[in-house]
């Protein structure tokens, strides 16, 4: 098995690399890397729906959909991500667990009392440390997770949206929520996260005679920058490609009532209604915004065109949205 540790801090990067792995290499891999912050939502997910907008959008957190399935979770330098890669005769007589056992002797060592669940995320005494999630084409199997070591954790619950916000409907996969603690809550004495890293990293190595260091060449890093450019730093792909959802929000006082349809991160329909809004502004906004992105910069974009930047009605109106 190849062991890399990205070199990289970039979220977009760091997935792409993931897929890049997954797609062009043969060898198993083990991948290690450390994230500035990001939400990182499933493939099947509504990243809108996810997410808490104004503050990833004041905090430049970076939104990023990854390969696999499941739900949303935070990065920041705290946090320590891990995938294994493997190509096997037959993946449906894989058992995903396997691969969370190495961070669990790891953690064990440290004196952590860590236990994999049945959804295999791992957890110290009822507290989520590590979230999981695979994903599987053909014979090639990918297996990620996560590893809370000294993330913010304030960051992380302003960051991810309150899933009591019923403003969506639709088919998309919804995050189930947990307690989770950091890995160094529990640790019986200090440990740096560079330290960990080299731990997990050199565990990993000496686990099986065959495993052994790799590291990114100049190909390797090339063709991921590209696939980042194309595809994971992409709105298209990290917003996008949200599968098709209804939006609804209105004040309290419902002087203003907002309904979207919104298909490929396109709004295929809108209702606007409520006394915020003179009648004769209505159609216009209407037809301004209608095939336009559900995106907070594009939508304060056509109303300064409307002639309606700072107005009651923008403020309230983005207020709604985002």
């Amino acid at each position: 098995m190849l062991c890399i540790l990205s070199d990289s801090h970039d979220p977009a990067f760091n997935l792409a690399a993931e897929e890049y792995l997954f797609r062009n290499f043969t060898d198993d891999v083990f991948f290690l890397y450390v994230n500035d912050p990001a939400v990182v939502v499933g493939k099947h997910q509504n990243a809108l729906a996810e997410i808490n907008p104004r503050f990833v959008r004041e905090n430049k957190v970076q939104v990023i959909r990854r390969l696999s399935g499941g739900g949303a979770v935070y990065h920041d330098r705290g946090n320590l991500n891990f995938s294994f890669h493997q190509t096997v005769p037959d993946p449906a007589k894989i058992s995903f667990r396997e691969f969370n056992l190495p961070m669990v002797e790891v953690l064990n060592h440290l004196g952590v009392a860590a236990e994999i669940s049945q959804r295999n995320d791992i957890f110290v005494q009822d507290f989520k440390v590590s979230g999981h999630a695979e994903h599987v084409f053909r014979n090639r199997i990918l297996s990620h997770g996560t590893l809370l070591f000294n993330a913010e954790k304030t960051a992380l619950s302003q960051a991810l949206k309150n899933p009591s916000f019923h403003g969506f409907q639709g088919k998309a996969i919804q995050s189930v929520r947990s307690k989770v603690a950091n890995i160094v809550d529990f640790l019986k004495e200090p440990l740096s996260m560079n330290d960990f890293v080299s731990m997990i990293l050199q565990h990993l190595i000496h686990r099986a005679p065959q495993n052994t260091k790799y590291a990114l060449t100049q190909s390797d890093l090339a063709n991921i920058e590209q696939l980042t450019i194309q595809k994971y730093a992409t709105w298209e792909w990290n917003f996008a490609y949200s599968p098709l959802y209804r939006f609804e929000s209105k004040t309290v006082d419902h002087s203003l009532q907002v309904s979207l349809v919104v298909e490929k991160g396109l709004m295929t329909s809108i209702e606007i209604a409520g006394e915020i809004l003179p009648a004769a502004h209505k159609k216009a906004v209407q037809q301004k915004l209608l095939n336009s992105p559900h995106e907070y910069h594009s939508i304060d974009h056509n109303l300064s065109e409307l002639g309606m930047k700072g107005s009651r009605f923008a403020k309230v109106f983005l207020e709604l949205l985002f």
